[in-house]
């Protein structure tokens, strides 16, 4: 099974198409629930991330965007994960391995996540992808603007 843990700036692009109405986040979720993407895989949504959604959400709207507070993103191949002593007691050598070093606040849970579940990391967050990429495998959805590049990851 293919596990991807999904960070706040990619959860919220879900919701953020381009001028053409394409956003590369709705379009990986979409390619691996409809089977485009054809492969057992399960979507981690770190429970931080519900709190610093709802919280771009709220800076969205104070500048005019009507974006949506929902996202109705759990169904069978999603799963929140908890942010808790268990996961502190997995990831906490990895704090200050070299590239997780250079990572703040939820950038190094979601770094951490992925590490311990030998998960993809899904971002937006250029910074984020590229120290996280020393030690998992990333798919930087800014690479996927314009059309979706991400797909030659799962190519046979």
């Amino acid at each position: 099974m293919q596990k991807f843990v999904w960070d706040t700036s990619a959860i919220v692009n879900i919701k953020e198409p381009n001028e053409q109405g394409y956003s590369p986040g709705h379009s990986l979720f979409k390619d691996l629930a409809d089977g485009w993407i054809d492969i057992e895989h399960l979507n981690i949504f770190p429970s931080l991330a519900v709190f610093e959604v709802a919280a771009t959400v709220s800076k969205l709207h104070r500048k005019g965007s009507s974006m949506l507070r929902e996202f109705y993103l759990l169904n069978e191949n999603s799963k929140l994960y908890d942010v808790d002593s268990n996961l502190v007691d997995k990831a906490h050598e990895l704090f200050t391995i070299d590239g997780f070093d250079k990572l703040y606040g939820a950038d190094l849970v979601f770094a951490c996540i992925a590490k311990v579940e030998d998960a993809y990391l899904v971002t937006m967050d250029r910074k984020l992808a590229l120290h996280a990429s020393k030690h998992v495998k990333v798919i930087d959805l800014n690479e996927s603007r314009d059309s979706a590049k991400y797909r030659e990851l799962f190519e046979k």
